[in-house]
């Protein structure tokens, strides 16, 4: 029954486009309107909306779900799971239509499945067990589901804890990061910067470069030197994470012309940085606008540093936390040998970390988030789901 109740949310929940205003999607309205029945119907006792305002989004809203399984006011384990989604790419990489869910055996492919339909799902079929037992306890058992966690969290769970919708002696647990081993409980976060940079030269018929000035080749120049400077500057290592070393990762470029024939007079381009904790964002950031003010001055261009996401780290769950003890004992009865560390990638954990709230990150996946083919495991989602209960119950 609950790997046919896994399958049929999948197929109904991932045609459901849930991209966000700032990827070029209209937002999460229609997803959330979906879910908001499918927790209905699958036993919870108090639904509430959370919604804050976006006029960029259908609706004008973005849309929050928090739910609890017996409506108490008692302390709640909470499963937090994002319903946005990113885009899908470049569709030539995909081997089915990424809004058609495909099943192939123990595997359902589409954007989403993994992230963050399975923490979706994994809420989901916590609840349904829990009532399958009929057994109710002090603590209660919480599923919110939350909007623009892939570009910032500002109307997600940045809302949220805004209106104080949680309890102090309330736990968190994000199934958004983890390995195929289970083994990885996420308690610790780098600290992000996004960077856009854009260098503007002199558009020209490529025939005649000499009367502009080629933006594409200043900006690729700039870029390696970043590279290379960043590197240099930042090498040291954590083994608390994995990757253990910062990151500085080119990834989206603008479009600049669109003939062969004719020199770009701007070049923009992206940087992802994945900080350790001892590194300055903002040293970081001058670091780089220093580097732009001498490339322009040296090569007569103008050249802008704007940021697009920065967020400091936060202090991580303490690894000696009777909830993470909980979770590694959990894992351990699984034939798991399990570790907790930190991560790159950026999940909700970092704002409830910072509020304050006992918060650790854990499924079992492949890491396919956001890649083409992403896909996710029912084997897995039921699997977790037995662990949390597990989890749940002897809390």
């Amino acid at each position: 029954m609950s790997e046919e109740f896994v399958r049929s949310v999948y197929a109904e929940m991932i045609p459901i486009v849930a991209v966000g205003p700032d990827n070029g999607g209209e937002g999460e309205l229609e997803r959330a309107k979906y879910l908001e029945e499918l927790l209905l119907d699958t036993g919870f006792r108090e639904i509430r909306r959370l919604d804050a305002r976006d006029p960029r989004a259908k609706g004008g809203v973005r849309p929050n779900l928090l739910a609890r399984l017996y409506g108490k006011s008692a302390p709640t384990l909470w499963v937090v799971a994002h319903i946005d989604t990113v885009p899908p790419g470049d569709l030539s990489l995909w081997r089915t239509p990424p809004y058609e869910p495909s099943f192939s055996d123990d595997t359902v492919f589409g954007r989403g499945t993994e992230d963050d339909g399975q923490g979706v799902l994994l809420g989901a079929c916590v609840a349904k067990k829990l009532l399958e037992q009929d057994k109710e306890k002090e603590f209660d058992f919480g599923l919110a589901l939350v909007s623009d966690e892939e570009t910032g969290s500002v109307y997600g769970v940045q809302h949220i804890l805004e209106q104080r919708a949680f309890s102090r002696a309330d736990l968190f647990l994000i199934p958004d990061a983890g390995n195929s081993a289970g083994s990885l409980v996420e308690v610790a976060e780098k600290s992000v910067l996004w960077l856009r940079i854009k260098v503007e030269g002199s558009q020209t018929h490529a025939s005649t470069p000499e009367k502009g000035v080629n933006a594409c080749r200043l900006g690729s120049v700039l870029l390696v030197e970043l590279d290379r400077s960043l590197h240099h500057s930042y090498p040291e290592a954590d083994g608390l994470f994995d990757p253990a070393v910062s990151t500085f990762e080119p990834t989206k470029r603008e479009p600049n012309v669109e003939n062969v024939n004719t020199i770009p007079g701007t070049d923009t381009f992206y940087l992802d940085c994945r900080l350790l904790p001892f590194h300055d964002v903002e040293e970081v950031l001058e670091m780089v606008k220093k580097t732009a003010r001498e490339f322009a001055e040296t090569n007569h261009v103008k050249v802008s540093v704007e940021t697009v996401n920065k967020e400091g780290t936060a202090p991580p769950t303490d690894v000696n936390s009777p909830f993470v003890k909980a979770l590694l004992r959990e894992l351990a009865k699984r034939d798991i040998v399990p570790r907790a560390g930190g991560i790159g990638g950026g999940t909700v954990a970092r704002y409830f970390r910072r509020a304050g709230y006992p918060s650790v990150v854990w499924m079992t996946c492949d890491e396919t988030a956001h890649a083409p083919n992403e896909y996710a495991k029912v084997s897995n989602i039921l699997m977790d789901a037995e662990t949390v209960t597990a989890l749940f119950l002897g809390l």
